[in-house]
C-alpha cells in the first residue's frame, strides 16, 4: 500500500507538472493528456515491476489494451511491462523452497540454478537438472500471490483511475473482474498442468510445435516443474530470412485459427515470451498455459460468422454477426454502427485484396485512431469478457506479424476455416 500511495502521488504530480509547463509555452493540450506521459509511463512501469503478483498483471493488461488508444510514446514505455517483474531476493526463495520442498531439497538436483531465468507477474523460473538428468525448468510463484489478487486489484484499479491513466469512456471494470478470474486461475499451478496435459493432447504431434511435460513429483500449487524446452522469445525470429519469418508467423496463425475453431481452448496471453524460437525450420516452443480459456462450439461459431462475412465483404453479415458477439447492441445508434462496422471492413479489406502487408503501420494508426475517437465519444458498452480475451490474442498475432515484418496472401488460409 505504501509503493501503491508513492506511486500514485509521482503519477499525479508528473501529470501536473506537464501540463503546468506545456501551458507555460502556451500549448493547450488537455490535462488528461498529460497523464499518458513517457515519464508518468516510467513512473507506472518502475513500481508495478517492484510490486509484482495481481498489481503487475494489471498493469500489463491495461498496457496492452490500452497500448492501441493511448499515445505511441506511452504504449512504448508501458509494453516493458510484459517484459517482467523484479525477482524474489535468494533468501526468500530458500524460504519458499525449503517450506515446499522441505530442508535438503538441493540433494534431489544435480544442478539448480538460484539465478532466475525469467520473473513474471506470478512467478519465476528457475533452470535445474535432477539426478537422472532430467532437465527441468521450475515454476515458482511468488509467496502471498494468491492471496493478495483481490486487494492488489482493487487497489492498483482504483489508482489507475485516478491517475487519470485511461482515455474518456474507458470502462476497466470488465477488464478487472476477468483479471480477477483469470489470475486466481493462473495462480493454480495444479490448473495449469491439467491444462497443458489437455492443450497437447488435442494439438497431438505437430513439425511446428513442441509442448514440456510435467514433473509432477516436484511439482504442486505453487511450484510446476516442467522439462526444459531451449529458445528464446519470438523476437529472435526477427533477425531470420523472409522466408523463416513467413513460417513462423504462418505457424502462429495455423495455432491461432485451430484454437479458436477445432481444439476448443486457446491460449490467450500473446506475449512473445510465452513462446521459444529455436532457429530455422526447428519446432516452436509452448511454455506458458496459465491463461488457458474454453471456446465454447457457439463462440467458434460466432467469430466464423464474422470470419465470413468479412471474406465475403458482406456488410449486412458483418452487422448480424457483430451483433452476435456482443460488439453490438440492440439499442446501438447509427453512428456507433457504421464507426464499428468501417473498423472491421480496414481489417477485412486488405485480406480481400490480396497481400496483406502487416508492416503498413498505417493501419495499426487507423484502429487505434478509431478505437480512441469511440472511447472518447462514449459510445458503447465494453466487449464480452469472452470476446475480450481473444481479441486480445488476435490483437498480438497481428502485432507479431508487424514485428516480423510479414506480408502474405491470407485470404485462402483463412477461406479454408468457412
Amino acid at each position: 500500500m505504501a509503493r501503491l500511495g508513492v506511486l500514485g502521488a509521482g503519477l499525479a504530480g508528473g501529470t501536473a507538472t506537464s501540463a503546468v509547463r506545456s501551458w507555460s509555452r502556451g500549448e493547450r493540450a488537455a490535462f488528461a493528456d498529460h497523464a499518458f506521459s513517457p515519464a508518468n509511463a516510467r513512473r507506472f512501469v518502475s513500481e508495478l515491476s517492484r510490486l509484482r503478483g495481481a498489481a503487475l498483471k494489471l498493469g500489463q493488461l491495461v498496457s496492452m489494451d490500452v497500448g492501441a488508444v493511448a499515445p505511441p510514446e506511452f504504449a512504448a514505455v508501458a509494453a516493458s511491462l510484459r517484459a517482467g517483474a523484479d525477482p524474489m531476493p535468494p533468501a526468500q526463495l530458500r524460504r519458499v523452497l525449503d517450506r515446499r520442498w522441505g530442508k535438503g531439497w538441493l540433494a534431489r538436483f544435480e544442478r539448480f540454478d538460484p539465478r532466475p531465468a525469467a520473473a513474471a507477474s506470478i512467478g519465476q523460473v528457475h533452470r535445474a537438472v535432477t539426478k537422472d538428468g532430467r532437465a527441468l525448468a521450475v515454476k515458482i510463484q511468488y509467496p502471498g500471490v494468491k492471496a493478495s489478487i483481490d486487494a492488489d486489484l482493487d487497489s492498483v484499479a482504483a489508482l489507475v483511475r485516478l491517475a487519470g491513466l485511461l482515455p474518456k469512456g474507458f470502462d476497466l471494470d470488465p477488464y478487472l473482474d476477468e483479471a480477477r478470474r483469470g489470475l486466481h486461475e493462473e495462480a493454480d499451478y495444479v490448473r495449469e498442468a491439467r491444462n497443458l496435459a489437455a492443450y497437447a493432447a488435442a494439438l497431438g504431434v505437430t513439425p511446428d510445435f513442441v509442448a514440456p511435460k510435467v514433473d509432477e513429483s516436484l511439482s504442486g500449487p505453487d511450484i510446476l516443474a516442467l522439462d526444459f524446452l531451449p529458445g528464446a522469445g519470438l523476437e529472435s525470429a526477427a533477425e531470420q530470412e523472409p522466408k523463416e519469418r513467413e513460417r513462423v508467423f504462418l505457424a502462429l496463425l495455423d495455432l491461432t485459427l485451430r484454437e479458436l475453431f477445432q481444439l476448443g481452448m486457446m491460449q490467450t496471453d500473446p506475449n512473445y515470451a510465452n513462446f521459444l524460437y529455436v532457429g530455422p525450420g526447428e519446432p516452436i516452443g509452448l511454455i506458458d498455459f496459465g491463461a488457458v480459456r474454453p471456446v465454447s462450439a457457439d463462440l467458434s461459431e460466432r467469430f466464423r460468422a464474422v470470419l465470413g462475412a468479412g471474406l465475403a465483404g458482406d456488410d449486412a453479415g458483418m452487422e448480424s454477426a457483430l451483433a452476435a458477439l456482443g460488439v453490438l447492441a440492440p439499442d446501438t445508434g447509427a453512428r456507433h454502427r457504421s464507426a464499428v462496422l468501417g473498423l472491421a471492413d480496414q481489417v477485412f479489406a486488405p485480406v480481400r485484396a490480396g497481400v496483406f502487408d502487416f508492416t503498413r503501420t498505417s493501419l495499426l494508426t487507423t484502429l487505434r485512431d478509431g478505437g480512441l475517437a469511440l472511447q472518447k465519444a462514449g459510445f458503447g458498452p465494453a466487449p464480452p469478457p469472452d470476446l475480450m480475451f481473444i481479441q486480445r490474442k488476435l490483437a498480438g498475432l497481428y502485432l507479431l506479424g508487424a514485428m516480423l515484418g510479414v506480408r502474405l496472401d491470407l485470404r485462402d488460409r483463412l477461406a479454408a476455416w468457412l
